[in-house]
């Protein structure tokens, strides 16, 4: 493997982790919300997995994610420090700014990066982080609530300063020429000015702010350096360091202030037109080379290095300071609290590519089908020489197969919770883009899907969850009018049942308008008027998954296109699953999710249909008989035929003639009936006989082939042949759409 194969695996590692992270500081942020408070330990852990993306970053080579997210870094440092109160203001502030963090790791992993959109991008950063830092008198609120040790801060303020003065003065001429001088002389001021914010100061940085943009124009070969210009800061220094006396200690007169700084401005502005009026010779050493990568990513709130600044604005303290500061039994109580609060350093989980689980997971399945092919020829050779015992080995082949598969499928299983954990943020932005109040609400967060499977429902869980915020969820007057509670509710559940994983997603809103999605349907020609009239009410709903029908007033940013649903309904049923609706006026709507548990691998039952051997996934079973005749009942103008069983009706499906295959039997009575149900409804399947019961590989029919009605998806059978996998929902569609009715 070469370096660049080797770093983009390392970095495939970091974006996996980047992921979760990013979940964890979601979820932060939404619980701080709805507590109405970001307390210590939130800002704890919000500054521990930024540092953990800023540290991976950098190891990865991601280096503008890395530069922005070390602002953000230093922000929430100096709320854990004390420096700023935490609000709300500061939660949607970083919120906002998990979207943009999201955006630029996606687009600087693919390449597609657009450098001047990240510059914009960041120097809004930097102007939103300068606004929390607030005003003179804001700060200086903040110090005191926060018992900030403002003497401690002055000394330290104090000694950069005379350290700044101490290298311009010691200064001679070679210092003019050269390169690193400048550079230092340009962080140790950025550093100054920036701590000076920090510490409450309102005139003394503005002060320094023009003198800090020449320093830059130096520093990137704009500007030539002089002695006169190295003059100039000295006094200029020497003036700021006045201002800044002045304002700790309240006799700041602003009314001076902009005197001093016009003259400042004027001088520096004559230096700079003499240094234009004679150009920089070359002279071997090129003074002002565009600076090496560290120095470049150095802005107003970077860590300088500790070898170039005796001052760092948002490292913690050294150890040696640290030894100064906490001397109390308060602080030191408070350390023991953090330090305890870390995670522990090792850990029992490993993180596997998906990659290698599905390899995996493939070669389980070859085994399945091995083993399959070796019982059916093991199982005519016993019948030859007459062991039994052949038989009874392979029983325990399979039980120890079974077990290995299953062991691989639990690897490949992940908790509910992962898909949900997508959703609050989501379904509060969009609340607040409809000015309406929500509470979501998530049930079975420990019901495991296959991780295959999530890609393609997080999708249209998120479809639905958009469609009942903005059709179903009323407006907080409209919901007060209507008598319920101005705050409406979203309910997403999943539970485990015969073999399928069922998810729920309701909500307690207007519930669908039937009429109105019926006369779209009509209008777009969807369904026909002879249709419309033999449909209920949870029919009509249905209809909301029709291409191209939308029942907005007006297509907006959210929807009104007519898109959305449709690919809900696509989605669901390429996962084999299927989708239905409950709704009631003014109560709400149910839109419940139906898929099976695993796409790889699962027991079928073969049956016969005609000279076929069909396969039909046993989880879909619900019982299985040989009908006699008073079971069976014709209803109806074309005379379908019903199965009459414990009081209840069920739709009986030839499969004889839904592919068209010659039957051995054409009375139901001397064939079989397999009851089948998926999501609410039922159906009776008639087959000819059923066979064996076998552990199946699943292979996609539509990926190796096409799609075919009725045929979800093939596998290999113990003999070498090709067997097919029934699509009962597929066909229960199809049946209903051409005779149910």
């Amino acid at each position: 493997m070469d370096e660049i194969d080797e770093m983009e695996e390392i970095r495939g590692f970091f974006r996996e982790e980047a992921e979760e992270l990013f979940e964890n500081i979601n979820n932060i942020l939404l619980e701080a919300e709805q507590n109405n408070e970001l307390s210590e330990d939130d800002i704890t852990r919000l500054f521990r997995d930024i540092h953990t993306l800023k540290g991976g970053s950098g190891s990865v080579e991601l280096d503008y994610f890395a530069k922005y997210v070390h602002y953000l870094e230093d922000f929430i440092d100096s709320i854990r420090k004390g420096r700023l109160i935490p609000s709300m203001d500061m939660v949607n502030f970083l919120m906002e700014e998990l979207d943009i963090l999201i955006d630029i790791i996606n687009e600087e992993s693919n390449s597609s990066l657009d450098t001047d959109e990240f510059d914009v991008k960041l120097k809004l950063l930097l102007s939103k982080i300068e606004v929390f830092m607030g005003s003179k008198k804001e700060n200086k609120s903040n110090i005191l609530e926060n018992n900030f040790d403002i003497e401690k801060y002055s000394e330290e303020f104090v000694d950069m300063n005379k350290a700044l003065l101490e290298t311009l003065r010691d200064a001679n001429e070679d210092d003019f020429m050269c390169e690193e001088y400048v550079a230092d002389v340009f962080r140790q001021l950025h550093t100054l000015k920036g701590s000076s914010s920090f510490m409450g100061l309102s005139y003394y940085p503005q002060y320094l702010h023009d003198l800090e943009s020449l320093l830059d124009q130096a520093r990137n070969s704009e500007i030539c350096y002089t002695k006169e210009f190295n003059t100039a800061i000295i006094e200029t220094l020497t003036s700021a360091e006045e201002i800044a006396f002045q304002e700790f200690a309240d006799i700041f007169n602003p009314d001076d202030f902009d005197a001093k700084l016009e003259i400042t401005k004027k001088r520096f502005n004559s230096i700079q037109l003499k240094c234009q009026e004679k150009p920089v010779e070359n002279s071997g050493f090129e003074i002002f080379d565009v600076p090496k990568k560290e120095e470049a990513a150095f802005e107003i709130f970077d860590v300088p290095k500790k070898e170039e600044v005796a001052f760092e604005i948002f490292d913690a303290p050294k150890k040696e300071e640290i030894k100064k500061e906490k001397t109390d039994d308060t602080e030191k109580k408070k350390a023991v609290k953090k330090k305890s609060s870390k995670k522990p350093v090792a850990s029992s989980s490993i993180r596997v590519g998906l990659e290698k689980i599905d390899f995996l997971m493939n070669r389980v399945g070859d085994l399945v089908i091995t083993k399959s092919m070796l019982y059916k020829f093991l199982q005519d050779l016993s019948q030859k020489i007459d062991d039994p015992s052949i038989i009874d080995k392979l029983d325990r082949l399979d039980r120890e197969i079974r077990e290995l598969q299953e062991a691989v499928m639990s690897v490949r299983m992940i908790p509910m919770e992962s898909v949900y954990s997508k959703l609050p943020k989501m379904i509060r932005d969009l609340a607040k883009k409809l000015d309406k109040k929500v509470e979501f609400v998530h049930k079975g967060d420990s019901v495991e899907i296959d991780k295959l499977m999530v890609e393609g429902l997080t999708d249209p869980l998120t479809h639905i969850i958009r469609n009942s915020l903005d059709h179903g969820i009323e407006t907080p007057q409209k919901r007060v009018e209507a008598g319920k509670s101005d705050i409406g509710t979203i309910t997403i559940s999943a539970t485990q049942e015969s073999g399928h994983i069922i998810i729920a997603i309701e909500d307690d809103g207007a519930g669908i308008n039937t009429q109105k999605v019926l006369e779209k349907a009509l209008e777009n020609g969807v369904v026909s008027e002879k249709e419309a009239n033999l449909m209920n009410e949870d029919d009509k709903a249905m209809l909301i998954f029709a291409a191209g029908l939308s029942t907005a007033e007006k297509v907006s940013e959210v929807s009104g296109r007519g898109v959305g649903m449709d690919v809900v309904m696509n989605n669901i049923n390429s996962l084999g699953g299927s989708i239905t609706i409950k709704t009631a006026k003014n109560k709400g709507s149910k839109i419940t999710i139906l898929l099976p548990l695993t796409l790889a691998i699962l027991d079928g039952l073969n049956v016969l249909v005609g000279d076929k051997q069909l396969i039909m996934p046993l989880n879909m079973i619900v019982e299985s008989l040989q009908p006699n005749r008073d079971m069976i009942k014709k209803v109806g103008d074309n005379q379908k035929e019903i199965l009459m069983l414990r009081d209840e009706f069920i739709p009986i499906i030839r499969l004889h003639k839904f592919f068209n295959i010659p039957s051995i039997f054409t009375d139901i009575e001397k064939g079989m009936l397999i009851v089948t149900r998926v999501a609410n409804m039922k159906a009776a399947i008639f087959v000819d006989d059923f066979l064996n019961q076998e552990q199946i590989v699943v292979k996609s029919l539509e990926k190796n082939y096409k799609k075919i009605n009725g045929i979800g998806a093939a596998t290999i059978r113990g003999d070498g042949n090709i067997g097919l996998i029934l699509d009962i929902m597929n066909i229960i569609e199809n049946e209903k759409a051409t005779s149910w009715n």
